[in-house]
């Protein structure tokens, strides 16, 4: 990392994007071979579809974006059934190429950004975990980017405010010591209850920290990139918990999913449903995953019709109880949703949420 800083400050504007390509193709190597073909066979296609102007490029469009989920669905199915382990930040790539077709097209090559759209594609920071950026918004922040002492200083702030996080509050507090104590309190709903818990924030520190460590490695470079978290557990709702959770990914759900699903339907629930699933089977190609989106996506309709139709709902977010209670069934939700995600199969989740839901069932006493 200081060698790629020092580097970068010493080459000229033009050769920068370069730069970021060759640091970026070198992460990919030392991933292995396997993934270097993956993105190799990725980028030629996006070399194809974006770098000549095509007579037809709503045509050509459509093709790319085929492509890319073809090729994305038989990444997924390979992990999925055949154990193939995860190609380094492939899952990110193929957003990220999305975007690319879908609101650039063809003509990159001509208009002289091919070593910008390599740079977006290859970006060293956000290779492995995002944040998923906009190919615009990099290529500007590429432009203007210059080197500022105190961005420098708040970037190494935020580097360290990352590492904390994964190391002290991921690592060293809840798996090495909370999962090492192998608590169990001798009651069954807490027994069920705490791992999931401690999932949660395992999951967050862990994902929201080097999501920092990210951030602050771009802004050494002199380049700004969005935030992915922004206090999720503080959520007032479920719509508010996937502004705040992931957020660059929510985002590109929202954009070529939800809404393209919710104006062609004019159905709410169809395009939440179709949203969390497809988000869902972004993370895995599995049935926890496909059980997971539907849960979300459920949570995300009612929510919908609950503010929509029910007269007093307005009233309510009035008052700070109201508020408070919202925000920690909101909470609960994400807990119990988390019952998918941390186990092996669909019949441990349904195990553990009937342990939870035990106690408001008739008879459970």
């Amino acid at each position: 990392m200081p060698i790629l800083v020092v580097l970068y400050w010493r080459l000229p504007a033009s050769g920068r994007p370069w730069l970021l390509v060759a640091a970026g193709g070198a992460l990919l190597w030392h991933d292995g071979w396997t993934s270097v073909a993956a993105w190799s066979a990725l980028l030629a296609w996006l070399a194809f579809i974006c770098g000549p102007q095509w007579r037809r490029p709503a045509l050509m469009q459509t093709l790319g974006l085929a492509g890319v989920l073809l090729a994305f669905l038989a990444y997924q199915y390979a992990k999925a059934s055949h154990g193939l382990a995860a190609y380094l930040g492939y899952a990110f790539v193929s957003l990220k190429a999305w975007h690319l077709i879908a609101e650039h097209g063809g003509g990159i090559a001509r208009e002289g950004r091919t070593g910008t759209t390599l740079g977006y594609l290859l970006f060293p920071p956000t290779l492995a975990v995002g944040p998923v950026q906009r190919y615009e918004a990099f290529r500007l922040e590429l432009l203007r980017a210059r080197w500022d002492r105190q961005l420098a200083s708040l970037a190494l702030q935020r580097m360290l405010y990352g590492y904390c996080k994964v190391v002290l509050l991921a690592g060293y507090l809840v798996s090495a010591k909370l999962n090492g104590l192998n608590l169990s309190t001798g009651h069954a709903w807490l027994d069920a209850y705490l791992p999931l818990l401690g999932y949660g924030l395992n999951l967050y520190w862990q994902f929201s920290g080097y999501c920092d460590i990210a951030i602050g490695f771009a802004a050494l470079l002199g380049m700004r990139v969005p935030e992915n978290f922004h206090f999720p557990f503080a959520a007032r709702n479920l719509s508010d918990f996937w502004r705040r959770w992931h957020i660059t990914v929510s985002e590109w759900c929202r954009d070529f999913v939800f809404r393209p699903l919710l104006t062609r339907t004019r159905q709410y629930l169809f395009a939440s449903l179709g949203s969390m699933i497809v988000l869902g089977l972004w993370h895995e190609l599995s049935p926890r995953y496909l059980a997971w989106g539907l849960f979300h996506g459920a949570g995300l309709a009612i929510v919908h019709l609950w503010g929509k139709h029910m007269p007093w709902a307005e009233q309510l977010r009035r008052y700070a109880l109201w508020r408070a209670f919202s925000c920690f069934l909101t909470l609960q939700f994400v807990i119990l949703s988390f019952a998918l995600t941390s186990t092996a199969d669909l019949h441990a989740a349904w195990a553990c949420l009937a342990v939870l839901f035990a106690p408001l069932l008739p008879g459970s006493y």
